[in-house]
């Protein structure tokens, strides 16, 4: 009888192994990376100048959304624009369902300065497969302390673009006047 129990065990022990081995081969086969469709058509325009969207990670830090623009490694320059310009987001060829954008002010590092309680919904228009809005003052630019009128202030836009029920996380900074 211990004989057959033993060989019992060992017949258990080597189906959990196999079964386990198998179920591991088919997670690989079946799991998949959705690419985004515009990653290199997306582009925002301000007066002449236009500046490629970043794709953001969708599993990113929302705090450090924005730390690609500020790389030591990476040679690029954060342009001002005034409050006023007109921005105009051009997804190319690709249509998205729906869009959100998010105006997020950030310190020097890169890094998300308030509380989600001060991140702007941006109101914006769409003609054709454009969105355009329109740079106004962040209200919670008024939060700092430093008085000096001539202050700038890093802003952070993160669109999150939809489409077929999947959202395409997309950002860009820029600065303006605080005030």
């Amino acid at each position: 009888m211990n004989l057959l129990k033993n060989f019992l065990l060992l017949l258990l022990i080597l189906v959990g192994i196999s079964g386990c081995g198998g179920a591991t081969d088919n997670k690989e086969e079946n799991s998949s990376v959705t690419e985004n469709p515009i990653s290199k058509q997306g582009s925002a325009m301000i007066g002449a100048d236009t500046i490629k969207l970043y794709e953001l990670s969708g599993n990113q830090n929302l705090k450090d959304q924005f730390k690609f623009a500020f790389d030591p490694t990476v040679p690029q320059e954060i342009k001002y624009y005034k409050n006023g310009e007109t921005v105009t987001i051009d997804f190319g060829e690709t249509v998205y369902d729906n869009i959100t954008i998010l105006d997020i002010l950030l310190n020097s590092k890169g890094e998300q300065l308030y509380t989600d309680k001060e991140i702007k919904n941006v109101a914006f228009t769409r003609i054709d497969n454009k969105y355009q809005f329109k740079l106004e003052k962040h209200f919670a630019s008024a939060l700092n302390s430093n008085d000096e009128p001539s202050q700038t202030v890093y802003r952070g836009f993160r669109i999150n673009a939809y489409k077929d029920d999947k959202e395409y996380p997309f950002g860009f900074v820029i600065k303006t006047d605080a005030y």
